[in-house]
């Protein structure tokens, strides 16, 4: 199994970057988001992990030769930011056989059975239970299993939460290859949900894992995410 962090991707609902710091370094309990993700990740049986990051974020990598050096991790930079889809799609060279893929978003930590995530017998989508009326992207379950991936209208109270398990690797690969060879953009970007929903389309069965957020605000109140103090921070990555 590899594991793809989205990283360039930028998700403008979070605290903007402060001082040049990615969102993925900004601090929660006294270490970056970062490490509160790879605490769980470096546990499960991991052939590799890929970080796609912006040309502008060196910290992460210098952050992770000083503080991980013993695991295997390999970087890929995006030049311009044209949604998460394009982005994950980046990731399809290092993936070259039907092996599966953990997506993990670094904007939030979550409460999750990693190991039991990981080893579904279904690709898999982490969701959350929202009662709000925000912009998420949202689940409409079908006889129990992922039918339909939609953001309006509002039909379903349960949120992507931004980590996806998804057994059919390839597949998911040729389908973003062929949104961006179409062209075919939603609100000006390739989004992931366009390609698993066609992957469902296609016949593939997905299945949901209800999450928690782990001490954390919801990230769409970004006022009140990791507050603005990034003083400490300068110290946990330099």
């Amino acid at each position: 199994m590899k594991v793809i962090f989205p990283f360039a991707e930028h998700v403008p609902r979070l605290t903007p970057r402060k001082n040049g710091i990615p969102q993925s370094l900004l601090p929660c309990d006294g270490r970056p988001i970062l490490a509160h993700l790879l605490e769980p990740l470096c546990k499960l049986p991991v052939s590799d992990f890929i970080f796609l990051v912006s040309h502008q974020d060196d910290e992460i990598q210098s952050y992770m030769d000083a503080n991980y050096d013993g695991i295997p991790v390999f970087f890929v930079k995006q030049a311009e930011n044209k949604g998460l889809g394009y982005t994950v799609s980046l990731a399809s060279d290092y993936i070259p056989d039907e092996e599966p893929i953990l997506i993990v978003g670094g904007d939030v930590i979550l409460d999750i059975d990693w190991i039991s995530f990981s080893q579904s017998e279904y690709s898999t989508i982490a969701v959350r239970r929202v009662v709000d009326e925000k912009p998420y992207g949202l689940v409409e379950l079908r006889e129990g299993m992922v039918g339909c991936l939609i953001q309006k209208p509002r039909r379903t109270d349960l949120a992507i939460a931004g980590c996806y398990f998804i057994r059919e690797s390839q597949l998911l690969f040729q389908c973003l290859h062929d949104l961006i060879r179409s062209k075919r953009r939603r609100n000006g970007e390739y989004q992931l949900t366009d390609a698993l929903q066609q992957m469902i389309e296609l016949g593939v069965e997905m299945q949901i894992q209800e999450v928690e957020l782990a001490n954390q605000e919801d990230p769409y109140e970004f006022d009140n995410v990791f507050g603005t103090d990034l003083g400490p921070l300068n110290n946990m990555i330099a």
